[in-house]
């Protein structure tokens, strides 16, 4: 199905994702040294992600995996009211990435509210 509209970019999303380096292998866990070879892309891109959003005054994350970059984890944070809050974030890299996305959780909103469900995993369709 199309994409919904509240789903399109706006021209600052659209130019930030611009300066982000392409994925081009498509490999999961499963595939050895593609995989190898699309975890370095997968980095590299974020890494020039977290220095566009440094450079913005946009920091809200830290993250990192695990040796063979299946199991991530980390901080991200957001302020409000001049208060900031902060959750322990992580997720894994489901065997059929890049098809399917991983499911980002955080676990000390499990159950707060409406827009978690199973284990504090981010609902898409509630966030989106």
């Amino acid at each position: 199905p199309p994409c919904p509209r509240s789903l399109l970019m706006d021209a600052t999303t659209k130019a930030t994702v611009e300066r982000i380096p392409l994925l081009r292998t498509r490999a999961g866990p499963r595939d050895g040294e593609k995989w190898t070879e699309r975890l370095k892309e997968e980095l590299l891109a974020l890494l020039q992600f977290v220095e566009i959003n440094k450079q913005a005054g946009n920091d809200w994350f830290r993250i990192e995996s695990n040796e063979k970059g299946t199991r991530w984890f980390g901080k991200c944070w957001h302020y409000h009211n001049s208060v900031k809050y902060e959750f322990d974030v992580q997720f894994d890299i489901p065997v059929t990435y890049p098809t399917n996305a991983p499911e980002i959780e955080l676990p000390e909103l499990d159950g707060k509210t409406a827009k978690m469900y199973r284990c504090a995993i981010v609902h898409p369709c509630t966030h989106l």
